[in-house]
């Protein structure tokens, strides 16, 4: 994930980049094209299609940031811009998007890392079989319900992050977070019990 940094020093990067500083402009990719990566992955289900999706947002990111008008709700912003590219892509394809986990499954979240280089054999493969389950899982939820909960889960964005994103009610977020946690639930408690048959 992208080595956060404080709001004012935030905006000042985006001012200098809306100004036309290339240096500041790499410095915002920087920041927070692996972040975007990852949103846009399990978003759409794919890797090849989430590195374009990074490189369109980016573009989009580029030449529209001129017209944002508050840096330092530039995070946001970038995320709002990722998950339309997503979906966009996704009208015209007609593609079913898929996803990833909840914060009650603390034990899951070892296993959901992307560092997966750390962790012996036998973990590993525990945790493909288990992004497996997850992704099968969350790609039958509606769209609505895989955006926020990604959000909540891997970016570990606040509700009030979240509705700034999604452009939604605290309620609507929350709501939708739950019933995606309930499917995530009742996938991985069959998947379990499977293994100790």
């Amino acid at each position: 994930m992208s080595t956060e940094i404080g709001q004012q020093e935030l905006a000042e990067i985006v001012v200098r980049a809306q100004r036309g500083s290339s240096e500041d402009f790499y410095r915002l990719y920087s920041l927070y094209s692996r972040s975007i990566f990852n949103f846009v992955r399990r978003l759409s289900g794919s890797a090849n299609d989430a590195e374009d999706l990074t490189q369109d947002t980016f573009f989009k990111v580029h030449s529209e940031l001129g017209k944002l008008r508050e840096p330092k709700q530039f995070k946001y912003w970038l995320f709002r811009i990722a998950r339309n590219e997503v979906y966009q892509k996704l009208r015209r394809s007609q593609r079913t998007p898929e996803v990833s986990i909840d914060d009650d499954e603390v034990l899951y979240y070892d296993f959901l890392s992307d560092d997966s280089e750390d962790q012996d054999p036998e973990r590993q493969v525990l945790s493909l079989e288990l992004r497996q389950v997850i992704d099968k899982t969350l790609g039958g939820l509606k769209p609505k319900y895989r955006d926020v909960f990604v959000l909540a889960a891997f970016h570990k964005m606040s509700y009030e992050d979240i509705t700034r994103i999604v452009g939604r009610s605290l309620l609507s977020v929350k709501t939708d977070i739950y019933r995606a946690r309930l499917a995530l639930k009742e996938a991985l408690k069959k998947y379990l019990e499977k293994g100790k048959r």
